[in-house]
């Protein structure tokens, strides 16, 4: 049994907490965009991300009739619905998979708690001990090599912290400061993975959406990628609609959430180590590479980041 067996066989021993119930405890999307490992229980519940597009090129490249003959059978689709936001998913990522639950709660049952995760990282199935007596769980925070958050983002393109604070400036004026202070830290919520109790999600939903929609309004030029950004190379490829800069956005937008969410008294929450599972032949990206070379100029040491099997808990 390999290490992504082991953890559904894990995720699996939780199952009962969703039987014998008018409703669900939990229900936790696992978002995909081409066929790996399938992680499904009474639990996890896998979705496709960016159907209403998947036919065209994206950065895992073009997939094939067999693969989307894969995604159709084995996961839900984020546009069966009226509004869906599927076809802008290459730029703001998980948020097609977030904005489908929102809209269509009831199809998962209604739970009482609602998660989120991408099929190469999750919360340790541990996450889900004693899971009622918490409002939400969350990953531990983590650093890109001692790196302040906004240098992090600055790595996926040159002018997306100045679009994300003229964003919340905009929208959610009472949070300006608070992202400003975020995006200093070393530590942060990265991957945008939480199980979330259904009211905190709703209000989640409430709070974030209106910015990704006042991004999606703003010119693609607006987010000022250039020669030197890491990903100008997927730009030429896929062309200024495929640069998931909204995505980059995002996540650091629901890390600031989440930060807020534990500094809230009124709740009662658990930190979860993470997941991060690598395809055994999956090459680094240019922005690993950059970090890599980053760290090294700043004789950084490195802890060994993934074992033998691929399997990295961070």
């Amino acid at each position: 049994m390999d290490d992504k067996e082991r953890i559904l066989k894990n995720y699996k021993k939780y199952d009962y907490l969703n039987k014998d119930k008018k409703h669900p405890l939990v229900k936790i999307l696992v978002g995909y965009i081409k066929p790996e490992f399938l992680f499904k229980s009474e639990i996890l519940t896998p979705i496709h991300l960016g159907r209403a597009v998947e036919k065209d090129i994206s950065k895992e490249g073009k997939l094939s009739e067999v693969d989307l003959k894969w995604l159709h059978e084995n996961c839900i689709g984020d546009d069966d619905f009226d509004g869906s936001i599927s076809n802008v998913n290459r730029r703001v990522g998980f948020l097609t998979g977030t904005y489908w639950a929102w809209k269509n709660y009831e199809k998962l049952g209604n739970p009482e708690y609602f998660g989120f995760f991408g099929y190469r990282r999750l919360l340790q199935p541990k996450c889900l001990n004693n899971l009622s007596r918490y409002d939400f769980v969350i990953q531990t925070q983590i650093d890109y090599l001692k790196r302040k958050i906004k240098n992090n983002l600055k790595e996926s393109g040159s002018n997306l912290c100045s679009v994300m604070l003229n964003t919340v400036k905009t929208v959610h004026p009472e949070d300006y400061l608070g992202v400003k202070k975020y995006i200093e830290r070393v530590y942060g919520y990265y991957d945008e993975m939480y199980i979330f109790k259904k009211e905190i999600f709703f209000s989640f939903c409430e709070w974030i959406f209106p910015m990704l929609f006042y991004m999606l309004k703003l010119k693609v030029d607006d987010f000022a990628f250039n020669k030197d950004d890491i990903s100008v190379e997927h730009m030429l490829k896929l062309g200024k609609k495929e640069t998931r800069d909204i995505a980059y956005i995002i996540e650091h937008l629901t890390g600031y959430f989440i930060l807020k969410l534990t500094k809230d008294k009124k709740y009662n929450y658990k930190k979860v180590k993470r997941i991060c599972l690598l395809n055994e032949n999956q090459k680094p990206t240019q922005k690993d590479v950059n970090l890599l070379l980053n760290a090294l100029r700043n004789k950084i040491k490195l802890s060994k980041m993934y074992d033998k099997n691929g399997v990295s808990i961070n």
